[in-house]
């Protein structure tokens, strides 16, 4: 009896030590699942970032590595960007693609700071305002560009204002300021929007104790308005000068380039050398010049203005 008992007490061990066995292994797994489930998670949306991102860079430095013939492509390694160097056009839509950021981004900035500022008062009807100001940023840059095409043809409107017939798109010395009117009209609602948030959310009280103290307005705003604003300048600024370092779609509406290249930016110039020259090659090794310089520009301007968004 003894012994019956004893085999039946290590049964019921041996059948405890299986289930919290088991026990244990079910809650390993769950565990585990619970980490990896967070990553598992994403991949739906690193698939599609792959897809639409890294794919087509990965494609795009392959092709700069070759040369498009009838009869296929051959590898020609660097020769591509270094035809680069030489290539004059290239070299004058870069200067056009300067200017049409240093003028554009400039007058935005400005004006929308300008704008934002005024916004910030309390003006009468200040909501319909700020409806208003922002329509021309939801307007895609197709429309924008039809708009303003119409309004810049002979004896248009603008024409009319003028008092006669100014060639707003057709003169070489008016095409790329009309572009950059365009621009400006657009993407100065983004600027206002920006720093309009930036400066609803300064402390009150912190202006409120400035005032107390006797400090006057311009040291208000140089002392407590830009340092609070400092790193959404940096980020509007960095979101816009990439932005107008690929402007198409209102160059090509209103311009295609022209007249001559005196709007012939680096977006349009590679449009030119990929669909009318057959230049695939050229034209990705022009993609990727342009790449590593809005890198070199974010980087440079973050490190000068020694902002940290994270703060």
């Amino acid at each position: 009896m003894a012994t019956d008992t004893s085999n039946q007490t290590n049964m019921q061990s041996d059948v405890e030590g299986v289930l919290q066995s088991d026990d244990s292994t079910s809650e390993r797994v769950l565990l585990w699942v619970d980490e990896q489930l967070k990553w598992l998670l994403t991949l739906p949306a690193v698939a599609i970032l792959f897809a639409l991102t890294f794919y087509p860079l990965l494609r795009a430095l392959q092709m700069s590595t070759q040369q498009f013939l009838p009869t296929g492509t051959t590898f020609v390694g660097a020769e591509n960007f270094v035809k680069l160097l030489s290539n004059e056009t290239y070299h004058t839509s870069l200067l056009v693609t300067g200017k049409f950021i240093l003028l554009a981004v400039g007058i935005e900035f400005l004006l929308g700071f300008a704008i934002a500022l005024l916004l910030n008062k309390r003006l009468k009807f200040r909501g319909l305002w700020q409806t208003l100001i922002l329509i021309p940023m939801i307007l895609s840059p197709t429309v924008i560009g039809l708009i303003w095409r119409l309004l810049y043809t002979p004896d248009g409107l603008l024409d009319f204002l003028a008092g006669g017939n100014v060639g707003w798109i057709s003169e070489p010395s008016m095409a790329l300021y009309s572009v950059i009117l365009t621009d400006v009209w657009q993407w100065t609602p983004l600027v206002v929007l920006v720093i309009f948030a930036g400066l609803q959310s300064i402390p009150s009280h912190v202006k409120e104790a400035a005032i107390m103290d006797g400090a006057s307005p311009f040291q208000r705003f140089r002392d407590i308005t830009l340092p609070y604003l400092s790193s959404l300048i940096v980020l509007v600024l960095i979101i816009r000068i990439v932005d107008a370092l690929r402007v198409f779609a209102k160059v090509y509406i209103l311009t295609r380039g022209g007249p001559g290249d005196s709007t012939n930016v680096i977006s349009m110039e590679m449009y030119r050398t990929a669909f009318r020259f057959s230049s695939f090659g050229e034209a990705s090794a022009m993609a990727i010049s342009l790449l590593v310089i809005v890198l070199a520009l974010a980087m440079t301007f973050v490190k000068t203005a020694n902002i940290e968004f994270s703060s």
